[in-house]
């Protein structure tokens, strides 16, 4: 998935050292939710991490694991609003 980082997003980038990597890794593993708001959630749910963990190097996935409660919202025009660390479940409505 292709995006185009807003301000608001890039800001939040670093505020959060969420590098463009793993962001990389969250949008081409990572699956997505639409929410019912014009938006959507992509995240790293437990199928989503098995399927990380089998593409990657070992090395890559060890250096990445700490960062699997990453989450990015997209816009249904492919703009990445704000990325963030799931704290809690997220529900959705």
């Amino acid at each position: 998935m292709k995006v185009h980082v807003t301000q608001h997003a890039e800001v939040r980038m670093q505020q959060r050292a969420v590098t463009v990597d793993m962001l990389e890794r969250l949008l081409e593993f990572g699956h997505t939710r639409f929410n019912g708001r014009g938006t959507a959630i992509v995240s790293f749910p437990k199928k989503s991490v098995k399927k990380l963990k089998a593409k990657l190097k070992h090395q890559d996935y060890v250096s990445l694991e700490k960062h699997l409660n990453l989450y990015a919202v997209v816009s249904l025009d492919d703009e990445l609003l704000t990325v963030g660390y799931r704290t809690r479940h997220m529900r959705l409505h």
